[in-house]
């Protein structure tokens, strides 16, 4: 009987390895995958870091809240000047003589803050809003969720520009024998670069990188303007631009990169088209009146002007990177306001919204109320009257009716 019992014993040890095996082998692809599934997490912690962010979380459950579902258009502003209307981050950006306040796609505001600004500059990136004391000391770094940084200069403001990192490049006034300085700061405040230059500066802007400036210098010297555009590094001691292209005789005003490293530029009678890496510019000469309203896009220019010593009708042209117009045509009204939105724009006047492309004038509306702004995302036009935001689809038709 022993026997047996110790025959059965050894013939169940087998049994007992197996088992132990099978158990240490589920600790092991348990423990693996819970690796796995961190690793995963990480992963997507990281790719939407910016979203999950508490500001930007608070942000998106105050949208909710004040009616992300809603239609709260047309929008009420009687009361209110507003001065500036652009987009940013998918929102709706106006800033009056006394707040700047941000409105979702719906008609609601989900932001507003106050300002003190005589003379407010608006510039937008990303979800960056850059409010600059033009003649003042004072500059308001906002986004939707919280006001990100409140700077003052010793010197005064003459133009700003922000990074979608928010990095802002700040023109200030003259300084110890100098016609200007460039300074870039951090979103948080820090200068991270610091340039004086002997010419006027008329504009600035970040490359796409943010690791260089463009800068449009202006010169007088006997009797006649000089423009300049200089591109200079922020991470260089060298204070010699990269790259430099002048014309004399001509007045740049405002410029911005668009895609291939591409800068373009615009001015009273001309708009350039410079590649800095090729040294190469193509001009574009206004002749067929005095510029109006334009507005710069992703890969291209639009100029409205009307004829010399008239401020009713007008000609629009779509102005391509090779520096030449891709079309002309004739519009009706006072030019109001013009914005764009990747390459299609919004062309507001006293009588018509008008929808331009590449293609053309793609549609138009007859506007039976007079507009002073417009702003377009997409294909959502809002338009600001003297009491109501009002919203519109991009007219895809030659003269609809509202």
């Amino acid at each position: 009987m022993a026997k047996n019992r110790r025959k059965g014993t050894d013939e169940q040890e087998p049994d007992f390895k197996k088992v132990r095996k099978a158990r240490r082998r589920r600790r092991f692809f348990v423990r693996l995958l819970i690796l796995a599934v961190v690793i995963a997490v990480g992963a997507l912690v990281i790719k939407n870091w910016e979203a999950l962010q508490p500001g930007t979380l608070i942000a998106k459950i105050n949208s909710v809240l004040a009616g992300e579902n809603g239609d709260g258009f047309p929008m009420d502003i009687s009361g209110s000047q507003i001065l500036h209307m652009e987009t940013a981050d998918g929102y709706t950006v106006l800033v009056s003589d006394t707040y700047v306040t941000m409105v979702n796609g719906n008609g609601t505001e989900v932001m507003r803050r106050a300002h003190a600004f005589s003379q407010p500059q608006l510039r937008t990136a990303g979800k960056y809003v850059l409010l600059a004391e033009c003649g003042g000391k004072r500059l308001q770094l906002e986004t939707v969720a919280k006001t990100v940084l409140n700077l003052s200069t010793d010197y005064d403001i003459l133009t700003a520009a922000v990074h979608k990192n928010g990095n802002i490049a700040v023109v200030t006034a003259p300084e110890q024998g100098y016609n200007a300085a460039v300074t870039v700061y951090s979103a948080g405040g820090e200068r991270i670069y610091h340039r004086q230059s002997s010419s006027l500066v008329a504009d600035v802007a970040f490359s796409p990188s943010g690791n260089e400036l463009a800068l449009i210098t202006v010169e007088a010297a006997e009797g006649a303007l000089s423009s300049a555009i200089k591109v200079v590094s922020l991470h260089s001691s060298d204070s010699a631009p990269l790259y430099t292209y002048r014309e004399s005789d001509t007045l740049l005003c405002r410029l911005q990169y668009l895609s291939d490293s591409l800068i373009a530029a615009v001015g009273d009678t001309t708009v350039w088209m410079y590649r800095p890496k090729r040294d190469t510019c193509q001009v574009y000469r206004l002749t067929d009146g005095e510029m109006q309203a334009f507005a710069i896009g992703d890969d291209s220019v639009v100029t409205v002007t009307a004829p010399y010593g008239s401020t009713a009708g007008g000609n629009v042209t779509y102005i391509k990177p090779d520096g030449s117009a891709e079309f002309t045509a004739a519009v009706e009204g006072t030019v109001r306001d013009i914005a764009v939105s990747g390459n299609s724009y919004a062309l507001l006047t006293s009588s018509h919204l008008y929808q331009v492309t590449g293609k053309g004038i793609v549609g138009s509306r007859v506007m039976t109320t007079d507009g002073s702004r417009v702003s377009v995302s997409g294909n959502r036009v809002l338009v600001l009257g003297l009491q109501n935001l009002s919203k519109y689809t991009a007219p895809s038709r030659l003269n609809e009716v509202e």
